[in-house]
């Protein structure tokens, strides 16, 4: 295992992307102000806002960064905009994910921080989050208990089919993760695929934010087949021939290497 590397000598920087994110924006910057290990950086992505988001970040002494995604379809314009950000942030530094209508709790980067520091082969950390009436981020998308003792065979077979990572309560370091985000995936299914590839995928039980659930998210807690048998993933994956191709080609390049 590779030696900590000391928290004070790693950067940390929170990767936030904003769309007319006015309503909730304020709660967000509020809840970062208030953590107990500051950020050293907070890059903002902002993807056309009309409403008064750039405002509220100006007058927080924030200069968003304009999105420079051409995709027009959601996930792929989401995840190009999380890439922008983590590319943007300063080489071997850790990154802290954020979507703009959540909350996180005080001790989130601190905790989030010292894990990724004492483990500086992981390139992707997933946490916990509530997400209202006593339910969990992991209620939705179950991992199994022993996930970090399993080996990288196991790990891999249940990633390839389960999501196990929510973008919004994760933490990458992006030297360790593709350059490149393939079209049609969303930014932290296809880095939870690339990190237990290269058996550094980490699934932490801690909820480090509150998870809104509202009518107006691009993407959310959709389970997408989570529970599904193997038989009806296979079916579900053949009504979409065109797309599981396209992605059962992504993820050959993938873990054969050619996917840089």
């Amino acid at each position: 295992m590779s030696p900590a590397v000391s928290a004070q000598e790693t950067p940390i920087v929170g990767v936030i992307v904003t769309h007319n994110s006015q309503e909730f924006l304020p709660a967000l910057l509020d809840s970062i102000r208030k953590q107990t290990r500051p950020l050293d950086q907070l890059i903002v992505i902002d993807d056309n806002s009309t409403d008064a988001t750039r405002e509220i970040l100006a007058s927080n002494a924030i200069t968003p960064i304009m999105s420079t995604t051409g995709a027009r379809d959601t996930v792929t314009r989401i995840a190009q905009n999380f890439l922008q950000g983590a590319r943007l942030a300063p080489r071997d530094s850790i990154v802290i994910l954020g979507d703009h209508d959540d909350t996180w709790f005080p001790s989130r980067v601190e905790h989030q921080n010292t894990i990724m520091c004492d483990y500086p082969a992981f390139a992707m950390l997933a946490s916990d989050g509530t997400t209202g009436a006593d339910q969990t981020l992991r209620s939705t998308f179950p991992v199994p208990a022993n996930w970090n003792a399993l080996g990288k065979r196991e790990q891999m077979t249940y990633v390839v089919k389960h999501s196990i990572a929510t973008g919004g309560a994760s933490a990458i370091r992006p030297s360790l993760l593709p350059k490149t985000i393939p079209a049609g995936w969303l930014h932290d299914r296809w880095w939870s695929l690339a990190a237990t590839k290269s058996s550094a995928m980490f699934v932490d039980p801690t909820r480090v934010i509150e998870y809104r659930i509202s009518a107006g998210q691009q993407v959310g807690l959709d389970q997408a087949g989570q529970q599904d048998s193997t038989l009806n993933w296979a079916k579900r994956h053949v009504a979409n021939t065109g797309t599981s191709l396209k992605r059962s080609a992504d993820l050959v390049r993938l873990l054969s290497g050619r996917l840089k």
